[in-house]
């Protein structure tokens, strides 16, 4: 063989290897970006809403977005109905056109979504926020919704799928789950009631693929303190004072934990807190307690005396406005119950079996309700 051609072989060769070297190390890249990040910084927000004042609210959650970016929270999550308090008028006269929470309603992409949604992609975050949603050319068709932004402006939105109490005086049923892309994978969304009654939907969040639910919430069942009135105002500003919140934390992690249990993921809570009053100082008649947290998953090791963790937060402690911030690692998410395979003659399948499940709902939604009775 001439020098000539061993010298075009080895030429050849290494433009080949080069190649290749290319190649390998663009799949590794690309590979690195598909992987989902794991450690998320989640900003959480006990937040006092003045009743039926949209612009307030609206300017202190700005406010709350910016110091929680400047902080390096990649996730703000506001309580629901923030955006215009939660409370009812009293009265049973008061036709549904009148009520504030329809009044108030906006479009998910409104002047306030706008706002909120400009804001989070200068700062290069992810927010979720509650509010009264309308839909459509009709303005009573309003929903309790929850609201995602990003960085990449407006996600969309949730609608409550199991509205509480009177709260169907007002809005209509949402019926369907909602979760958005993030780069730390899926996240859900769960208002509630719908997070502490309701299994169906977490269940379904971590067969998704979330390892993450967000509970914008307006939780006040078991605390009292809008009975405790001095001249006809709450004590300390309705916010828990002495314990006050006692029963209102053992009902509240008792329902939370159980989602984290069943289903091995994290659950960030943000709920209102102290005494929704109207710019009037007429005071509507519900106090919050507070109690924003982060509740998740812990190793699962042997000797481990417990398998859920608050991280960084308390709800018996968070009893003022403000910023609650965890940082957590989304690995601990392990999901087991979906993603456990157990291989053997017995059971070749996901212990988690939707299609079995979905002949037994199929039965209820038939309206095959109760126990049969024995001829």
């Amino acid at each position: 063989m001439s020098s000539f051609f061993r010298k075009m072989l080895i030429v050849f060769a290494i433009a080949l290897f080069m190649v290749s070297s290319v190649v390998a190390a663009d799949a590794t890249e690309t590979a690195k970006a598909a992987a989902p990040k794991d450690e998320m910084k989640v900003a959480l927000v006990n937040f006092q809403a003045v009743w039926g004042d949209k612009a307030k609210n609206l300017g202190m959650m700005l406010a709350d977005i910016k110091e929680a970016a400047a902080r390096g929270a990649n996730m703000i999550l506001f309580p629901e109905m923030c955006l215009t308090g939660y409370a009812m008028e009293k009265g049973d006269g008061i036709k549904r056109a009148d009520r504030m929470q329809v009044k108030l309603a906006e479009p998910f992409d409104g002047p306030s979504a706008q706002a909120v949604a400009k804001l989070a992609k200068e700062k290069g975050v992810y927010v979720v926020y509650g509010y009264p949603e309308r839909i459509g050319g009709d303005p009573l068709n309003v929903y309790n919704s929850a609201l995602a932004v990003g960085p990449e402006g407006i996600i969309g939105s949730y609608q409550k799928v199991h509205p509480f109490g009177s709260e169907v005086i007002w809005c209509k049923t949402g019926t369907k789950p909602f979760t958005f892309d993030t780069p730390w994978g899926p996240v859900g969304i769960s208002i509630c009631y719908d997070t502490y009654n309701y299994p169906e939907l977490g269940r379904y969040y971590a067969a998704r693929g979330c390892r993450l639910i967000l509970n914008p919430t307006a939780t006040s069942r078991a605390y009292s303190a809008a009975s405790a009135l001095v001249d006809g105002k709450p004590v300390n500003d309705g916010k828990p004072i002495n314990g006050s919140n006692a029963r209102w934390v053992n009902r509240f992690k008792s329902r939370v934990e159980a989602v984290v249990i069943q289903s091995d993921v994290f659950v960030a809570s943000a709920n209102l807190v102290g005494a929704e009053t109207a710019a009037d100082g007429t005071f509507m008649g519900t106090c919050f307690p507070g109690g924003s947290s982060m509740v998740g998953p812990m190793d699962d090791k042997e000797g481990t005396p417990s398998y859920i963790g608050y991280y960084g937060t308390d709800p018996a402690l968070a009893t003022d406005a403000g910023v609650i911030y965890s940082t957590v690692d989304l690995t601990k998410a392990t999901r087991k119950s979906v993603e456990n395979y157990i291989k053997t003659d017995l059971q070749e399948e996901y212990l988690y079996m939707p299609k079995l499940y979905a002949e037994w709902f199929d039965e209820l939604a038939k309206g095959k309700y109760g126990h049969k009775k024995a001829d």
